[in-house]
């Protein structure tokens, strides 16, 4: 009985253990969006902030931005169009705690976060 039960708080602890060093995801990927004020061609701007709010870098992140029609294009540096998705800074590693921000004038858009890619040796 004492074997099972030092079995079972071993396995409790590395399970909590673990829960701490699981790999990030998009899903550490947070997107703001504001009014800046201005108009362009008679539609209202708006700035978008993508932050990394992971412990390490990610890279191709995509949003998604299916039905996204600025009065104006984004940089493609900044946003390129793929399909249903976009592709934030061409692939370009986001480092952690860092953010990525364009504006786009047009009606509200609600981007979210839809993929990217984690060093694997990284730990959260």
């Amino acid at each position: 009985m004492a074997f099972a039960r030092k079995c079972f708080l071993v396995f409790l602890v590395l399970s909590m253990v673990s829960q701490g060093l699981c790999h990030c995801t998009f899903g550490k990927i947070q997107i703001g969006t504001v009014r800046t004020g201005r108009e362009i061609a008679g539609q209202p701007e708006w700035k978008v902030t993508v932050s990394n709010t992971c412990k390490c870098f990610q890279k191709h992140v995509t949003l998604s931005c299916g039905g996204f029609a600025p009065a104006k294009p984004v940089k493609p540096s900044l946003l390129r169009p793929q399909g249903n998705t976009c592709l934030l800074i061409k692939g370009a590693a986001l480092p952690a705690g860092a953010t990525a921000q364009f504006a786009y004038a047009g009606q509200p858009y609600i981007f979210r976060p839809v993929g990217s890619t984690v060093d694997p040796r990284c730990k959260n």
